[in-house]
């Protein structure tokens, strides 16, 4: 598996090109292969990787809670990327999940992680793309709303439009429009013409 993405032919050129954090894995989660976002991210060279399980490698904190390392803590069990990566061996099919990952740095990231199976010289492999979603998942936890004007109050203690909280705090646009009860209430004549 290896020598297929060491060398500088096609396929590791596409490999490198994507750009999230992609590795290839075997049944067991050793890392066999990264790509140059995943190797630039986890600040390791091509040499350094080689049967380490894919939370050492990406700086996992639960990867810790072993002494064995990455799959045998308690946490592992509920590992987004390990159960990700399992499952789409066994279901022989290309899977995806959103959740979070927590790091050595203490950062901890919300990310969709896709995962491909496929297979090679009769072994089982799984592509894993990890894409971070954090500034798409920006708006999360409680958010204070106004229960009469509906005006949302930011972190220095501003009250601001639904419309200008949602834009500052995602990459959501507003267009408007009107609703049919809304219609009916503010222009009553061509709600009756409208039927």
């Amino acid at each position: 598996m290896v020598n297929l993405l060491t060398n500088k032919g096609f396929s590791r050129v596409f490999f490198d090109a994507i750009p999230q954090l992609a590795l290839v894995l075997d049944s067991n989660l050793e890392v066999h292969a990264m790509n140059q976002a995943a190797l630039s991210n986890c600040s390791l060279k091509q040499r350094d990787y080689q049967g380490e399980r894919c939370g050492e490698v990406l700086g996992c904190i639960h990867h810790l809670d072993d002494q064995k390392g990455c799959g045998f803590g308690p946490f592992c069990q509920s590992c987004l990327t390990r159960n990700i990566a399992l499952e789409a061996v066994k279901v022989g099919k290309t899977l995806r999940s959103k959740g979070k990952l927590e790091f050595l740095s203490g950062e901890i990231t919300s990310v969709f992680v896709s995962a491909s199976p496929f297979k090679y010289k009769h072994r089982s492999y799984v592509v894993i793309i990890i894409e971070d979603i954090s500034l798409i998942s920006e708006l999360q936890g409680l958010i204070p709303i106004c229960a009469s004007c509906k005006k949302i109050r930011d972190d220095k203690g501003y009250w601001n439009r639904v419309e200008t909280y949602i834009e500052a705090h995602s990459e959501a646009e507003f267009t408007h429009d009107i609703c049919p009860e809304c219609t009916k209430r503010l222009y009553p004549k061509l709600s009756s013409k409208l039927g």
